[in-house]
């Protein structure tokens, strides 16, 4: 996954991401490393909860949305920012021209090879090596 990330100085940041920086490690992987951490034990949280609706109060809220918030709260504390409108617009336009590729190789299978790609692809999480799609 592409990260992008302006230069920011230590004040910009949230402690943590400061202390990774300051020992060589990238202050958005420790903002990564932070937000699955909070997703896992949300997962907790809610298996808890399941069974006893009150556990785990300091946890607070697990809904979706305050979830999201507090993941895009570590990375932008962690100093990334989004990308610049043309870099969206190019990476859009990429998505569209593999999705437009994959879609010509997938009408041009015939059913019998279109249904092995599929249970290929559902059993190893790849396509089988003489039905590749185009990358």
């Amino acid at each position: 996954m592409a990260y992008a990330c302006i230069l920011v100085m230590a004040d910009d940041i949230d402690s943590l991401a400061a202390a990774a920086y300051a020992h060589g490690e990238d202050p958005i992987d420790e903002a990564v490393k932070r937000v699955t951490t909070l997703i896992e034990v949300r997962d907790e949280v809610l298996k808890g909860r399941k069974n006893n609706p009150a556990s785990f109060p300091s946890f607070g809220s697990t809904d979706i949305h305050v979830i999201g918030r507090r993941v895009v709260a570590a990375l932008l504390n962690a100093g990334w920012r989004l990308p610049l409108d043309d870099q969206i617009q190019d990476a859009a336009n990429r998505s569209r021209e593999r999705s437009a590729r994959f879609s010509q190789w997938l009408d041009s299978l015939t059913d019998e090879q279109r249904a092995r790609a599929m249970e290929y692809f559902t059993t190893n999480g790849e396509f089988p090596p003489d039905l590749r799609p185009p990358s």
